[in-house]
């Protein structure tokens, strides 16, 4: 693995963290909902932009493990494609935290619709693998 790698890495995580921090920033200082003694004109924009970022932090801190994990399953050498191969599966992260959260908000979500769109991502990534990264 070269420093670039390794720079890489850490500079994600560190991204990842800070965009944690400022998820808890915003979401202390936003207010959540409608109370009947607090209204609160935009709660449905705090709400999307609480979903956003948590799926911005996740895709965020998924890539340089994901990158990390195929580094060690590769008998610890760095293959053509290892970094795109860990930046789709951060998005496809990011994309069902994002969905479940949306499902969640608007009262759709159960456990058969969860494992749904679990199933779903996961069929995607073994499709997607097939067929870009055989040899």
């Amino acid at each position: 693995m070269s420093g670039g790698n390794r720079a890489a890495v850490a500079g994600l995580v560190l991204a990842g963290l800070a965009c944690g921090a400022g998820l808890l920033l915003f979401a202390i200082n936003a207010c959540p909902g409608e109370l009947p003694r607090q209204p609160c004109p935009e709660a449905a924009t705090n709400r999307v932009i609480v979903i956003g970022l948590v799926a911005i932090t996740l895709a965020l801190l998924v890539a340089p493990f994901a990158f990390l994990a195929e580094f060690a399953l590769r008998r610890r050498i760095v293959y053509r494609g290892a970094w795109r191969r860990a930046g789709r599966r951060a998005v496809l992260v990011g994309i069902v935290a994002a969905v479940l959260a949306g499902l969640r908000i608007g009262g759709a979500l159960s456990v058969p619709a969860a494992l749904l769109v679990v199933l779903l991502a996961t069929a995607l990534e073994w499709f997607v693998a097939r067929r870009f990264d055989s040899p």
